[in-house]
């Protein structure tokens, strides 16, 4: 199931999962790294290096880096923030910085790594995805499609609620009103709303998933309503269209 879920996520955060995958402060969370994106702004990396270091050690770790490590690892996101804009992405820059780079992957390369992430992956994400379809839609929680949906909620999003709400799950058996998910999804992409229309008209599964992706997605910040939605949207109904680029999900998802 992990491997799944790490592949339909993969598609949306570097097009193939890798685990040395990095990516720069354009998103305003200093530097996103691994597999899952983890990132300083949300003290996600900070507890990937943790993990890292306690199968590998702080002093090997040190030895990938010129910056202090072990230091970062301990900061709060807003100090890690200007933290990675000081040390690891390039002056002047949303990037990260070439000779950072090859630290970083590096060390995200190392079996230690790798082990930290996929554990740091099933003990946190994945287990909250498992509780979420157990909570969310309780007849199918075995479904690949299911638990790559509420996966890919939690990495991107945290969960189905946050400050500007909670979306409520609905009882066994209802038929969700979609009519407001295509309406705005035909208002962002036309090619996108008539694949999902297509869709919804004959799986039960995509129209309930369809339906919890938009209510998640309208409680999050006004101008990324629509990446979230395109986004988990794709898993639903196992294709979509996410930044203009089509997707297809049929051969991974149930």
């Amino acid at each position: 199931m992990l491997d799944i879920c790490l592949n339909v996520t993969g598609v949306f955060e570097n097009g193939t999962p890798k685990y040395d995958g990095l990516t720069g402060a354009s998103d305003g969370q200093g530097l996103s790294a691994g597999i899952l994106q983890w990132n300083a702004g949300q003290g996600t990396l900070q507890q990937l290096l943790q993990s890292i270091a306690a199968l590998m050690g702080w002093d090997k770790m040190q030895t990938f880096f010129r910056s202090d490590i072990h230091h970062f690892a301990v900061l709060k996101p807003a100090e890690a923030i200007q933290w990675c804009l000081d040390h690891y992405i390039a002056a002047g820059s949303t990037q990260v910085d070439p000779a950072a780079e090859v630290c970083w992957k590096n060390l995200l390369n190392q079996p230690e790594s790798i082990a930290a992430q996929t554990q740091l992956a099933i003990t946190t994400i994945l287990q909250r995805a498992k509780v979420l379809a157990a909570e969310y839609v309780p007849d199918h929680t075995d479904s690949t499609r299911v638990q790559a949906f509420f996966f890919d909620t939690v990495n991107q999003s945290g969960g189905m609620q946050n400050t500007r709400g909670k979306v409520k799950p609905l009882p066994a058996g209802a038929d969700p009103d979609i009519t407001g998910v295509l309406d705005f999804t035909h208002n962002n992409n036309l090619k996108c709303a008539g694949m999902w229309e297509v869709v919804t008209q004959t799986d039960p599964m995509a129209r309930l998933l369809l339906y919890y992706a938009y209510e998640r997605s309208v409680l999050s910040n006004p101008q990324y309503v629509w990446d979230a939605l395109s986004r988990r949207g794709a898993v639903a109904c196992r294709r979509g269209i996410v930044h203009e680029t089509p997707i297809d999900l049929t051969k991974l998802l149930d």
